[in-house]
């Protein structure tokens, strides 16, 4: 078995019969030879080739070294490096950000992808993330750091198998792929990932987006598995390492957290048994955007703001409306008194039901309604003991992709029936609820105060004059039916404006496709896109970003869970936000008692985004759960809604994160203040400029026949940019078009004409360095910034790097560069591989030394000691930016000695590298028994742990407190221990072995790469 080292083929294994070979020899390395070769490199392209090399290297033996921020198109703050600095830490990259909303985890999560798979840690990625999150977490991945993944769902399944047969596993196709919460639990999918994996798979990464989805359900005392939670733990531990993201990762069950944790860090945590503090902070990052803005890190002020409704008539249908149904509610209340409790919920949860879509729309309360008096028609009294679910209080979304809108819609029309019928206990009263139907079904197509409020605020703010203006506003209500009311509403009452291509919908039925239009047109400049109204149900409340042009938000219904207003919030309140203020607003109707609860609601929320830190995902569960029992007219929900923060749980959820706020700004300062300096010592070894980066692109499409020059497109601020023709010659063959399709303006339709996409949808201006609207600071959107890793830059890069475009090159170079004297540099590459050909460590090194002519020498050139050294490096960095060749004359005649120069210099580099492979062999495996002893650690400890809580497990006790689901999820668990410590003795023997071998250095190489004569200036 061979593997390749060189640059365009690293890592790749070919198998070779040797004994079969014909006239088989190993041909010896001779560097020296290409000098023989005649001609000089210009400087501009000998620079390029240089500083592409250079930008190729990488190392896994200085674990403080930061790459990666280097190699991407990012705004960096140094707050977003701390996850980089954990992961790099540990032995296995088991992490979990657990930032605020709209803190820029998908940034840390790609920096640490970015920086592992630069030091060969792994070589295959599985993201799953929501079903509307999966687009924009492949066009994220690519853009900011030239990761390509593949989406795995049934369009791709089917082109796959129609193109290579239907019983191809899809995961052997590549080794970057996205797959959607929705399709985890399905063996169509997941069967081929685990044939792939394994039942474990070294080099493998699993990153789980929105990951507190996977935490067990939480019970009363003890919490159970969801079918998700069983699908990610059935695949996770196959990963070799695990990055899990959420800003809710605490539901207030211990033993939840803790399978949360042992999903993810299996060696450090198991479920049933105490997570503490010390063991959690090695493998969590949590900060607030409030902690980190007292920092000094950029995040807008958020307003959240009351629009109050008052002065109606007392016959107005919403006041009318409540009040009867707050009637409805003392009468089943009384009629349900001596009921079963399972009847009672029944009863409250249908009331509650009800209650949430008359204060989302008198239309969502109608159809709601209709159903519920179905019911009472039939006399339904002997329903099923149906066990009480809180479905009207989780508003349905589809969770994958819709064929059409259309249908799709009806698919959730139709599951929201389906809750409705399920809660209802039959125990109503028909009079009653026809009264509340005859004046629904009258108002249900009308405007009420809000919208009046609503015309209001958009004129004044939106239309000056009568003209739209660039202002855009975002709209969040919960049920398809008040988005659908509302939509027909504004059209109404802005009918004088021309509304129609003003407002659009993002729904649970919105396709993928369209999904994306809208966000790239509702953060497009507002002089080039007329939508200005975004109308959004809950399905976009999750991960999307809206912030790009858009400062105000306004909640046409609330959401009763404060983490689903907060997040919400978070689709403007976010990282990138150029405008310094938010505003959040929601209506308050003065009249109606239920919206001084909401408000109270709001009021919480806001406290709990300030102050509670992850604990307050447990404070928004309980609020949650205690509405969807009690709902908004009783008198005790207020004060019980305050009383909540005295609950044992959050104090617990507290304790066990380390989350109290003194602890938590002491450690975040701490944290700061070491990343910046590693930032910037990783700047000075690694970093890249971004007018090298430019020169070097420019270098590179010189040779391949193009010119960057002839692409200047102009400068937004001080930044210059370049749009490239794909209808230049040299463009129109080998796979340039591929290239140049990450730059265009739109991502190609899943049923788009590749022809007609390219004519449709023409490029983006590049820019080198961050591209910015100086007016209003908003990112371009209609620029790329590219980076070292970006795909056209990759491609241009290889002309460097490639066999086939280096033998182009004479690698010998004569440049004009500032000094007194003469001198020549001899640059080698110096490359150590472990197991597998994966490159540890590589780098460049340079021996430099006095220039004189052969014929006066009588010894060979000397080596400069390091202070001469250091000044020609000096000499050299200024002659690579200046890129002035010597006179034609003085050029034949460097070049001329070239074999002997380079021949007098070998020695002396040759030296250095073995000195240099000792010393990197010697950090690499001080890095393998460090990694080896911590995991050897981990497993020892978890294994004591486990025996320890096995020691104290009373079955007994289970059977009396828990009841039947929760107690035969305890006996699951206790069994999943008994067999984790009997693996743990095995992995004690085994797998720090492993990790120490993985940096064992089986081979190195040394290649001379090229040699420079510095012909001084002044002579």
């Amino acid at each position: 078995m061979l593997a390749c080292i060189d640059d365009d083929a690293q890592g790749e294994a070919l198998e070779v019969l040797w004994c079969d070979e014909v006239d088989a020899s190993v041909v010896a390395d001779s560097y020296l030879s290409m000098f023989e070769r005649p001609g000089t490199d210009d400087p501009e392209v000998f620079s390029a080739y240089l500083r592409s090399i250079r930008w190729n290297s990488a190392t896994a033996a200085d674990r403080k070294l930061f790459q990666a921020p280097f190699r991407a198109g990012i705004h960096l703050d140094a707050y977003q490096l701390v996850p980089l600095a954990k992961a790099l830490a540990l032995p296995r990259v088991n992490l979990l950000i657990a930032d605020d909303v709209g803190a820029g985890k998908t940034i840390e999560a790609g920096l640490i992808l970015r920086e592992v798979i630069l030091r060969r840690r792994v070589d295959f990625v599985v993201v799953c993330a929501p079903p509307s999150m999966t687009r924009q977490w492949q066009d994220e991945l690519q853009a900011k750091f030239g990761l390509a993944f593949t989406i795995i769902d049934r369009e791709y399944l089917a082109t796959v198998r129609r193109e290579r047969g239907f019983a191809v596993n899809p995961w052997s196709s590549g080794s970057l792929f996205l797959l959607s919460h929705s399709l985890v639990t399905d063996e169509v999918y997941t069967a081929g990932l685990r044939d792939v994996l394994g039942e474990f798979r070294a080099k493998s990464l699993f990153i789980l987006d929105e990951a507190h989805h996977a935490a067990p359900a939480s019970g009363s005392r003890y919490a159970v598995d969801s079918q998700f939670t069983r699908a990610i733990e059935s695949l996770a531990p196959r990963f070799e390492h695990r990055l899990f993201l959420t800003a809710t990762p605490h539901n207030g069950h211990s033993n939840s957290f803790a399978k949360l944790l042992e999903i993810l860090d299996p060696q450090r945590f198991t479920a049933g048994v105490e997570v503490r503090p010390d063991d959690l902070a090695p493998i969590m990052v949590r900060r607030l955007k409030s902690d980190l803005k007292r920092f000094g890190e950029s995040f807008p002020t958020r307003h959240v703001e009351a629009i109050m409704i008052d002065g109606l008539p007392a016959d107005a249908p919403e006041l009318v409306l409540a009040d009867k149904l707050a009637a409805y509610d003392a009468l089943i209340t009384e009629r349900t008194r001596n009921l079963p409790p399972a009847a009672v919920a029944r009863s409250r949860l249908a009331l509650v039901g009800l209650q949430q879509r008359l204060l989302s729309s008198i239309a969502a309360f109608t159809r709601t309604l209709e159903k519920h008096r179905n019911r009472l028609e039939h006399q339904l009294s002997d329903a099923p003991n149906v066990e009480p679910t809180a479905l009207l209080l989780e508003p349905i979304e589809l969770e994958d992709e819709p064929e059409d809108e259309v249908s799709a819609e009806a698919q959730i029309k139709k599951e929201e029936d389906e809750a409705a019928e399920a809660i209802d206990a039959g125990v109503g009263d028909k009079a009653l609820v026809d009264e509340m139907l005859e004046i629904s079904r009258r108002h249900a197509n009308r405007p009420d105060a809000r919208i009046a409020k609503l015309d209001a605020w958009i004129r004044e703010h939106m239309t000056a004059g009568g003209q739209w203006t660039d202002r855009r506003l975002l709209l969040f209500t919960e049920y398809e039916d008040t988005r659908r009311w509302l939509e027909r509403r504004l059209l109404e009452a802005l009918h004088d404006l021309d509304p129609e291509d003003r407002i659009a919908c993002f729904t649970g039925a919105t396709s993928t496709d369209r999904r994306e239009q809208l966000k790239r047109r509702f953060n497009a400049d507002p002089t080039t896109d007329q939508l200005r109204i975004l109308i959004c149900t809950d399905a976009a409340r999750e991960g999307i970003n809206l912030q790009a042009r858009c400062h105000d938000l306004i909640h046409i219904d609330l959401p009763w869970n404060p983490a689903r207003l907060e997040q919400r919030n978070g689709r403007i309140d976010r990282k990138l936000q150029p405008s310094p203020e938010v505003w959040c607003r929601y209506f308050v109707y003065h009249q109606r008692p239920e919206d001084r609860v909401l408000q109270v609601l709001v009021e919480k929320t806001e406290r709990i985004h300030e102050q509670l830190g992850s604990a307050g995902e447990v404070l928004s569960d309980r609020i949650s759960d205690l509405l969807a029992r009690k709902g908004l007219r009783n008198a005790r929900v207020t004060d019980e809604i305050d009383a909540l923060e005295k609950d044992p749980r959050l104090a617990k959820a507290r304790e066990e994160m380390d989350d109290r706020e003194e602890r938590r700004l002491q450690r975040e300062a701490r944290e700061l203040d070491r990343m910046r300096k590693l930032l910037e010592d990783s700047r000075k070894r690694v970093g890249v400029e971004s007018t090298d980066l430019k020169a070097v692109v420019a270098a590179a499409l010189g040779r391949a026949g193009a010119s960057l020059d002839a692409a200047r497109a102009g400068e937004l601020g001080s930044t210059e940019l370049f749009r490239l023709d794909p209808a230049t010659t040299v463009f129109g063959h080998g796979g340039w078009q591929e290239a140049l399709d990450d730059l265009r303006i739109r991502r190609r339709g899943r049923r788009e004409k590749l022809k007609a996409w390219r004519a449709e949808a023409p490029l983006k201006a590049i820019a080198f360095e961050p591209a910015r609207d100086p007016d209003t600071g908003v990112d371009a959107q209609d620029v790329v910034q590219v980076h070292l890793e970006h795909r056209l830059v990759r491609r241009l890069l290889s002309r460097f790097l490639s066999q086939g475009f280096t033998s182009g090159l004479s690698r010998v170079c004569s440049i004009i560069g500032p000094g007194a004297q003469p001198r020549v540099v001899l640059v080698g590459r110096l490359a150590l591989y472990g197991p597998g050909a994966a490159r540890l460590h590589e780098e460049l090194l340079m021996v430099t030394a006095a220039w004189t002519e052969p014929d006066r020498r009588t010894i060979p050139l000397r080596p400069f000691g390091e202070r001469g050294e250091e000044a020609t490096l000096d000499q050299l960095e200024h002659a690579l930016r200046e890129n002035r060749t010597p006179t034609s004359a003085i050029v034949d005649r460097l070049r001329a000695t070239a074999i002997r120069d380079a021949g007098d210099l070998e020695p002396e580099l040759q030296r250095r590298a073995d000195a240099r492979r000792a010393e990197v062999a010697r950090e690499l495996v001080a890095v393998g028994e460090q990694e080896a002893e911590a995991l050897r650690n981990l497993l020892v400890e978890q294994r004591a742990r486990i025996a320890k809580r096995e020691a104290a497990f009373k079955p007994d006790q289970i059977e009396m407190e828990f009841d039947q689901a929760e107690a035969e999820q305890a006996r699951r668990d206790r069994r999943r221990w008994q067999a984790k410590y009997e693996r743990l003795a095995r992995d004690i023997d085994t797998e720090p072995e492993r990790a120490r071998k993985s940096y064992d250095v089986v081979a190195d190489r040394l290649e001379i790469v090229g040699l420079v004569h510095l012909w001084p200036k002044s002579n």
